[in-house]
């Protein structure tokens, strides 16, 4: 009887404290984002169930102070993030999207812990009470470890909340995150070219980089419709779009991305985009070698299944796009000239004499062959949906279309027509990108799952060629005698090291055996700054969050 009446006596207790805490939520009710349900508070909430509440996902998000984070934690020049477009990109008039959209009511520093607490009071969980404990996965690094080990802090000290650190490797953190395995997990985007859509169309439903599980027809059709829109009527729905995103806190912002790098002095002629693309056809040392830190072992270096940074810089130097990007812009590469017609919805390529590593000449069916597997729904590339711009794109990538109604053509040997759906003002920027850099379809068929990390058979078409893969250790690139501007290509061997330890990599560029770095301790970046003249902050287009599993589909 006693147990009974203090059971009573708790509820009585939590419903009052719910009642008296705000005049938009009910005593025992939370509200989901994007339903009318309402959840009980008596209900015993596991960890994957209360990240799927709104309410729960704000206190969260109010609760950690970004400023504290990036100058006590991860101390290179990083800024506080208050939404998930990051500062850099324009919209048509010019404006930067980020200063224009604004902050969402997200506080840089500690002041909105308050608001926080009530807003877990909201939900049911005053003071923590009740609630499950929640983990943070994060891949193996200890700088997300210490960001890690500093967010769970907060929350237990502003939310008392209790929360569990994971870690895992690389290759196994992607297939989790991407799998749905997690509550709340780490998270960064860099943008695949300079405009604002790169981060929003992340998160349509038919993205393959989507790991929120946040599949809502409404934000699809918003971003389709920016895609035939332009000028003012395009701004306003991509800002509305990340108005979407950000009402339903799907994404934790923490803060906006710098680089910090490390680059022997004798290194000249190298080029790191502002999205944080590597490229070393015009690179020099003074042995001609260069040893570089990759860090992660890259889940693949096929072109078309890619989504990560490390598989692409290795990419970026052995194969070729339409276009490349260096400090001087866009430039034609194994297109030797375009053309664009008046409405702007059709390109014509005429590609240059060029030839792939093993001799054989580069062509416009090579281009088309790849770009239509990269949209083979067999496939399933992560990447497919960066081609949407195309007509017939999408309905094949979605299974409702045909392959031949996909609008990629080889004319000839040197013709690629591609027609877009509407005008895609960046488009020649997204022909730079690796996932439409053209691939062999004898050597993909050949041998489908090991052709790329086989120095037989990478058959590539830029400045350097795969000699040897070494699981795990590293991967040697050697000049390709092949390439259109091979006399240009200075460097005689590249080792890519597969460092994947902060400290221990910081150590081999300190005693000489790395040439470049650009991942170090954060808890070193003091020293560094002040005493290592190699070490620089370079300017990156990327957000660092933590994302949830939220699991609405509407």
């Amino acid at each position: 009887m006693k147990r009974l009446f203090a059971l009573v006596l708790a509820l009585v207790l939590v419903f009052s404290l719910a009642a008296c805490s705000s005049s938009t939520t009910t005593t025992a009710a939370a509200t989901t984002a994007g339903a009318e349900t309402t959840t009980e508070a008596a209900h015993t909430y596991t960890a994957e169930e209360v990240v799927q509440i709104y309410e729960v996902r704000k206190a969260l998000t109010l609760a950690i102070d970004r400023e504290l984070l990036v100058e006590q934690i991860t101390r290179a020049g990083q800024l506080p993030a208050t939404g998930f477009v990051p500062p850099g990109l324009k919209d048509s008039t010019g404006a930067d999207f980020r200063a224009t959209a604004g902050d969402y009511g997200i506080a840089t520093d500690s002041s909105a812990v308050a608001e926080a607490q009530q807003l877990l009071a909201d939900a049911g969980f005053p003071n923590g009470e009740g609630f499950p404990t929640l983990t943070i996965l994060y891949n193996t690094s200890e700088g997300h470890q210490a960001i890690a080990e500093a967010i769970q802090e907060m929350w237990k000290q502003n939310l008392n909340i209790n929360v569990e650190l994971q870690n895992q490797e690389w290759a196994v953190f992607q297939d989790t995150r991407h799998q749905g395995n997690f509550e709340v997990a780490r998270a960064g985007w860099i943008g695949d070219y300079e405009d604002p859509m790169t981060f929003l169309d992340l998160w349509t439903s038919y993205s393959g980089n989507n790991d929120a599980q946040w599949k809502v027809k409404a934000y699809d059709d918003i971003i389709e419709e920016s895609k035939l829109a332009s000028g003012a009527d395009r701004d306003a729905l991509l800002y509305e779009a990340e108005q979407m995103i950000m009402d339903d806190l799907i994404v934790m912002p923490i803060y906006y991305y710098t680089n910090p790098i490390m680059v022997k002095d004798d290194v000249k002629g190298w080029y790191l985009s502002t999205l944080g693309h590597w490229y070393f056809g015009n690179t020099t040392t003074t042995d001609g070698t260069l040893q570089w830190n990759l860090g992660s072992e890259p889940k693949t270096l096929d072109p078309g299944l890619n989504s990560a940074v490390d598989g692409g810089h290795i990419i970026n130097n052995t194969f070729e796009g339409l276009m490349r990007k260096d400090d001087e812009g866009i430039k034609p590469a194994m297109a030797e000239s375009y053309d664009v017609s008046e409405d702007g919805t059709v390109y014509t390529f005429h590609l240059r004499d060029a030839m792939w590593s093993d001799g054989q000449p580069v062509t416009a069916g090579d281009f088309e062959y790849a770009w239509k597997r990269a949209l083979d729904p067999a496939v399933a590339s992560e990447y497919g949906f960066q081609m949407f711009y195309i007509q017939g794109a999408q309905d094949y990538y979605e299974g409702n279309g045909s392959i031949d109604d996909v609008m990629v053509k080889a004319l000839d040997d040197k013709t690629l027509e591609v027609t877009l759906a509407a005008p895609t003002p960046y488009f020649l920027d997204l022909t730079t990108f690796y996932t439409f850099m053209p691939v062999r379809q004898d050597v993909i068929e050949a041998d489908p799952e090991g052709w790329a990390i086989n120095p037989e058979t990478n058959i590539g078409n830029g400045p350097f060629k795969l000699a040897d893969y070494k699981t795990g250790d590293r991967i040697v690139l050697v000049p390709n005698e092949n390439y259109w501007k091979a006399d240009e290509t200075k460097l005689t061997e590249i080792d890519a090291m597969m460092i994947v330890d902060q400290s221990t990599a910081l150590t081999a560029y300190e005693a000489g055996e790395l040439d470049i770095l650009d991942d170090m301790p954060t808890s070193e970046i003091p020293r560094l700054q002040a005493e290592d003249p190699t070490f620089q902050i370079m300017p990156y287009v990327g957000t660092y969050y933590y994302i949830f599993n939220v699991g609405i589909n509407e």
